[in-house]
């Protein structure tokens, strides 16, 4: 390989000093990144997806297989079955225990992720089911089937399956993919080289990291559509390609500090960021969009919250296509970061290089985010379409499969028949079924930090549509609320067997016990609404299970972390088997990433509790500095801490404690912004085979905060 000069002599200047060091295990993977100790690479490893050839029968799986069906051939006839060795990925695909081989009907088929699979509503209602209603009221219903293919976190088996397909004989195929793509980027030191990256990052900070996962996404969507395009006209069977939207009206993802940024400007655009909210709360729309713009200029579009702030700003302005403009921004804003669970998102360099390549091979395509704004006629694509940041309601879904049947109708009768005009009225769903997916897009939402406003009319639709689900949304109160494990609580048995699949699949599989503060007080108004009073019950089962007057807390303990609307400090929590398989975290303790940290604890009215908190500045911070700490908004103190542990004990009087849901808020001194030692840092981690670099910089850490009964010995 040939080497950058201008990269080989911090390779070298780090390696001198390992050499001082007995950090072996870096310096061996400095020496594996210089290509000392091999001489090899893996161009494939630098790849979304892995290279196809133009020959069907040439399968990794001999020709054998599509996705977890196999081929078998029995009595003379060949289909394809559900294999049992891979029976763990079912529940990822259609509810469909086998495919038949190809007869009289058209066949279409759907390949896609989860939007595609049509979750929430899998496996009662589908957007493969949708578009075969659709078809069969032009054709009938013994004319053509619609084969799904579609899967739950598809991501690098799309180039596979996409080929395999053709093992069904199709009359056409449709991909309906993108969501998942900028995942594949964003676990780099698993699959791409780091060295372009370490160099990019000296030179251009984060925005040059950020611009590397743009171009290099670009380059792989170009060589997906080309090679899938060439497959398919070789086989001569018809391709449409459907660009996926995300929901820009509601979905907001976590505001945060900026990373770290060149040339110190971290205390600046702090101070920039709050001039601009103070503003904004004001109704100085004027001033919050300079200071916005101000950040912006700083940060370079790699942070949300000066977008968000431009955002609102053009909506109270009446300005729809700057508040689209700015929300795109922000949704592209985050591809670099691996810090935080990023939801999987329709990146801008996807939707702009699906729409010039696949024009370019002459593949179908249903461009939904053109398609979505001219059916809200220039509105922003919000809960209308969407359930959370990509996944559709089962009306997005309609529009979508009414655009994808008037491709297909175009291909096979030459009828030019708009999406507005296509008869989608044979899409049928119940009105039990949208209230229960309404209800699991409020668990979602919430599980997702986003705005109390957006759980409550999740919840309101739901109980609307679906009166029978008050049931399920009190056994949900009563599994959020108790100490015992979900699988051990009754309440869970009662979902079980509320004979609804939907409430099954992603209630009990997905769900976590939290507190739930947002969520569960969503459904107890919900719950009034129809003439049901849970607050009452739900006040007793949480003095009864998590009162601090009868045990001490751990409130750093997931179950408490969770409600308090800091998604980025709470990552430390989330191990392996909670998240995405490929997440990790190598941090030990709670790290504070701004001037506030939050916390909740249930309490009992006039009865007094300890505090106990140990904690410290972060090693590049301050010397020492002082921080407070205020319960339900009293403050109880200050002390001086340093870069060394301390405990700080302090006592919470009784009148200060309200019954229910009690807050906590540290308040931490501002730190020393690191500068360019930041992105060293990051450089560092990369080095290490860290997933999530240290992106941003802290505030403090916390090795343990403890809620404890005035009358504990402990």
């Amino acid at each position: 390989m040939e080497h950058l000069p201008g990269l080989l002599k911090p390779f070298a200047d780090r390696l001198a000093q390992l050499t001082l060091t007995e950090d072996n295990m870096q310096l061996i993977k400095l020496l594996r990144l210089s290509d000392l100790f091999d001489q090899t690479t893996n161009s494939a490893s630098n790849q979304l997806w892995p290279e196809v050839v133009n020959n069907p029968s040439a399968s990794s799986h001999k020709g054998d297989r599509v996705g977890i069906w196999e081929r078998i051939t029995k009595d003379g006839k060949s289909y394809f079955t559900r294999s049992l060795d891979r029976s763990e990925e079912w529940n990822y695909w259609a509810n469909v225990g086998q495919i038949d081989s190809k007869g009289g009907k058209r066949r279409i088929v759907l390949i896609g992720e989860s939007v595609a699979r049509g979750y929430f509503y899998d496996p009662t209602f589908t957007p493969a089911k949708a578009l075969e209603m659709i078809l069969q009221s032009y054709w009938g219903q013994d004319e053509v089937e619609v084969i799904d293919l579609a899967r739950t976190e598809l991501g690098g088996e799309l180039m596979e399956l996409a080929k395999s397909a053709l093992l069904l004989e199709p009359d056409a195929v449709i991909i309906f993919a993108g969501n998942n793509w900028g995942f594949t980027f964003t676990y780099y030191p698993k699959n791409i080289d780091v060295r372009p990256l370490i160099s990019t990052l000296r030179d251009r900070g984060i925005p040059g990291l950020k611009q590397y996962a743009e171009d290099r996404l670009s380059t792989d969507v170009k060589r997906l559509v080309r090679e899938v395009a060439s497959l398919y006209e070789a086989q001569n069977v018809p391709l449409i390609w459907m660009i996926p939207e995300f929901n820009l009206g509601d979905w907001r993802d976590a505001e945060t500090n900026a990373p770290h940024l060149a040339n110190d400007t971290n205390q600046k655009w702090i101070t920039y960021r709050k001039e601009a909210e103070s503003a904004l709360r004001n109704g100085d729309i004027g001033a919050a969009s300079t200071m916005a713009k101000s950040m912006i200029d700083l940060d370079q579009k790699i942070c949300v919250t000066g977008l968000h702030i431009l955002a609102e700003c053009s909506q109270r302005e009446g300005d729809l296509d700057g508040a689209r403009r700015y929300l795109e921004t922000a949704r592209d804003a985050l591809i670099w970061d691996t810090s935080r669970h990023i939801t999987p998102r329709p990146y801008s360099v996807i939707q702009e290089t699906l729409r010039k390549e696949v024009t370019r091979y002459g593949n179908g395509l249903v461009d939904l985010p053109l398609l979505f704004r001219q059916y809200l006629k220039n509105e922003l694509p919000d809960r209308r379409l969407f359930l959370d940041y990509c996944h559709m309601t089962s009306e997005g879904i309609r529009i979508a499969m009414a655009a994808a049947a008037s491709s297909i109708l175009q291909i096979f009768d030459g009828l030019d028949v708009s999406w507005s005009a296509v008869n989608s009225k044979q899409v049928r769903r119940t009105k039990e079924l949208e209230g229960e997916a309404f209800f699991l897009a409020a668990v979602h939402n919430a599980h997702w930090w986003q705005d109390p406003d957006l759980i409550k009319y999740y919840c309101l639709r739901s109980i609307q549509a679906a009166p029978k689900i008050a049931q399920i949304m009190s056994s949900l109160i009563d599994v959020q609320t108790r100490r015992a494990p979900m699988l051990m609580c009754r309440s869970a048995e009662n979902l079980a067997n509320s004979g609804s699949p939907l409430i099954h699949r992603y209630l009990l599989h997905h769900n976590k016990q939290q507190l739930d503060k947002f969520l569960v007080g969503a459904i107890v108004s919900a719950l009034k609404s129809v003439g049901i009073e849970a607050q009452k019950q739900l006040n007793r089962l949480r003095r009864q299970e998590h009162s601090v007057a009868h045990r001490e807390i751990n409130l750093l303990d997931y179950y408490y972390c969770a409600s308090s609307r800091q998604p980025q400090e709470v990552m430390w929590l989330q191990r392996l088997h909670e998240t995405r398989s490929l997440f990790t975290t190598h941090r030990d303790y709670y790290q504070a990433y701004w001037f506030e940290s939050r916390f909740i604890f249930i309490g009992e009215a006039e009865r007094s509790l300890r505090l106990r908190l140990t904690c410290r500045l972060f090693a590049l911070s301050n010397s020492e500095g002082a921080i407070s700490i205020e319960v339900n908004g009293v403050n109880l103190g200050e002390a001086i801490i340093g870069r060394n542990w301390q405990c700080w004990e302090m006592l919470v009087a009784g009148e200060i404690v309200r019954e229910g849901e009690n807050e906590i808020l540290i308040r931490w001194p501002a730190p020393e912004f690191p500068g360019q030692k930041g992105l060293e840092m990051i450089i560092d981690d990369m080095v290490r085979d860290r997933i999530n670099p240290m992106f941003y910089p802290v505030f403090g850490e916390i090795h343990s905060f403890k809620a404890i009964p005035c009358d504990s010995a402990s």
